[in-house]
């Protein structure tokens, strides 16, 4: 059989793959970046508003503001942000920026109260924290190696610790896949952490909302991303909330 295509099967072709990547593109409704099989990464902050959030805690509303495209932390207050959505398994990826002295965090699978404290089965339902830090900070010389910037709170120390100074931008990830928890601070893999190694960590949950926390000191955020890494009713999309 002649392999050859004629003039007017060439045309056709390219017609019909212009077609399929139109459909492809549209079909998104908002801009996504597939990242694996059936996996798409959604951005959880507009760049605009604090939509797809709620501000927690007495007077959280004036702890959180949007400037020059961040999501951006005033730290006055001790409130948090939680995320209108629950989520599985997971992987966030973020930027950061903290002024000096600065302490913040990124909540994990909290329940709706923020609960991120749990040393004992019988205590409440807990997520976890990933914390955030000027690490660079002289005053914060002396703390455990988990309560270091990309460390699991309380749990698993960030190791190495590989956080820029105070006014430069650090790229965090957090992929959650059941119990396992890894986090890769600007490139490099720092926490890798299961309850085999690390038993408190069985005493969280594997679901629930994400937070930002405000502690003290201003932290900026942007490029806030998520992919979600599991299939359920709504098709790999967030959990919906209880």
């Amino acid at each position: 059989m002649d392999q050859r295509m004629s003039g007017t099967q060439k045309t056709a072709t390219a017609r019909a793959f212009v077609v399929l990547m139109a459909a492809a593109v549209s079909s998104g409704g908002s801009p996504s970046t597939a990242t694996g099989e059936g996996a798409e990464s959604r951005s959880l902050f507009n760049g605009r508003d604090l939509a797809g959030w709620s501000a927690v805690g007495a007077g959280a509303g004036e702890d959180w503001l949007v400037r020059d495209g961040c999501l951006v932390c005033q730290g006055k207050l001790h409130s948090w942000l939680r995320s209108n959505c629950e989520y599985g398994d997971f992987r966030l990826v973020l930027e950061y920026q903290v002024a000096q002295g600065a302490n913040s965090g990124v909540y994990v699978h909290v329940p709706a109260d923020g609960n991120h404290h749990r040393d004992r089965s019988s205590q409440p339902a807990a997520g976890f924290e990933i914390q955030i830090l000027d690490d660079h900070a002289a005053r914060y010389a002396g703390l455990k190696d988990y309560q270091y910037s990309a460390s699991l709170y309380d749990i698993a120390g960030a190791s190495p610790r590989v956080t820029k100074p105070a006014g430069e931008w650090n790229r965090l990830e957090i992929q959650c896949v059941g119990l396992h928890v890894t986090t890769v601070h600007n490139g490099v893999r720092v926490v890798d952490a299961s309850p085999k190694r690390f038993p408190l960590l069985a005493l969280r949950n594997k679901h629930g909302y994400l937070g930002l926390q405000s502690h003290n000191g201003v932290v900026r955020f942007r490029n806030l991303k998520i992919e979600c890494l599991e299939k359920n009713a709504a098709g790999g999309a967030p959990l919906p909330s209880r």
